[in-house]
């Protein structure tokens, strides 16, 4: 008697686990945070731009696609519901659409966590200038088809560009089937421009140091080295997941006096990889990649060398 009960009760819980949050609930998750306190669901699936929405093949490819505000999945295998929603940001009066902040921020994915949820968001530092996105299953993987203008388009045909994430650690990122294994060497960032042109700084990792040469990096200025093994390490490793070597050799955006991060990793006995990476918004990857270095960089207790 005592096992069906303790059946019962398994039963039960996962079905509190399965219950669907209604639109006003999800909606309420959404505006605890402030950054989207203002937005809606998304019901028009048009872009807000009249040049952009008067182009046959956006229209063409929204019907086709045939988007919803809300899609459901169980993104991180907790046996929980996750949600993908689109959203709307507010209008004007004259109908135009209010866009004010450092990210994009019309889809979000609600992460199911032990006591609430976790907002990610694909926008992130605008990286993605969003349409709207949709759930597929690939290998019985739940991913996000992700919708957006592209950085550079020459002509009306190019306007749109699709690509695929995936929620991996519990973080937004692109998808990738299969971590890589190259043998990484060295890696180098050196950081360009922005405002005062010229190199900045640049920073060497390698197994047994970190060798920083700046010129403009606080208020450092000279080589500096400091012994640290780990962070290579883990540099590496990240490197590899997300299968550096198949990222594009160039980003760039539209953009005057911005700065730029060129990497450079040695890998395999010689081999080398190259990513300029212009305005520095090449990937959410690349974005997470530059949040480390930065992590790396404010950590280490430098010692300047002659």
């Amino acid at each position: 008697m005592k096992f069906i009960y303790f059946l019962i009760g398994i039963f039960i819980l996962q079905s509190c686990e399965k219950k669907s949050l209604t639109e006003k609930e999800i909606l309420e998750i959404i505006h605890s945070n402030d950054n989207y306190k203002d937005l809606e669901l998304k019901t028009d699936f048009i872009n807000g731009y009249e040049f952009i929405d008067s182009i046959k093949i956006f229209r063409e490819t929204i019907k086709k696609e045939y988007f919803k505000c809300i899609y459901e999945a169980d993104f991180n295998n907790d046996g929980k519901i996750d949600y993908l929603v689109n959203l709307s940001y507010p209008k004007t009066k004259d109908n135009n659409l209010i866009r004010i902040n450092e990210d994009n921020i019309s889809t979000v994915v609600l992460l199911s966590s032990v006591r609430d949820y976790q907002l990610l968001n694909p926008g992130k530092s605008n990286v993605y200038d969003i349409v709207s996105a949709k759930i597929i299953n690939y290998k019985n993987k739940n991913l996000i088809k992700l919708l957006s203008i592209s950085k550079n388009f020459d002509n009306k045909i190019d306007i749109l560009e699709a690509d695929t994430l995936m929620i991996k650690n519990n973080e937004l990122t692109e998808f990738v089937n299969s971590t890589q294994n190259h043998h990484i060497e060295k890696i180098i960032f050196t950081k360009k421009g922005g405002y005062s042109p010229g190199i900045k700084y640049q920073l060497t990792l390698k197994k047994d140091s970190v060798i920083l040469n700046s010129n403009f990096y606080k208020n450092l200025k000279g080589k500096y080295i400091c012994k640290n093994n780990s962070k290579f390490e883990k540099a590496a490793k990240y490197l590899n997941e997300i299968n550096f070597s198949d990222l594009k050799d160039n980003y760039f955006i539209n953009c005057e006096d911005c700065s730029s991060i060129v990497t450079e990793i040695t890998f395999d006995n010689g081999k080398s990889k190259k990513i300029n990476d212009y305005g520095e918004k090449g990937s959410l990857n690349l974005l997470r990649f530059y949040e480390k270095k930065d992590s790396i960089m404010s950590q280490q207790k430098w010692k300047k060398t002659n």
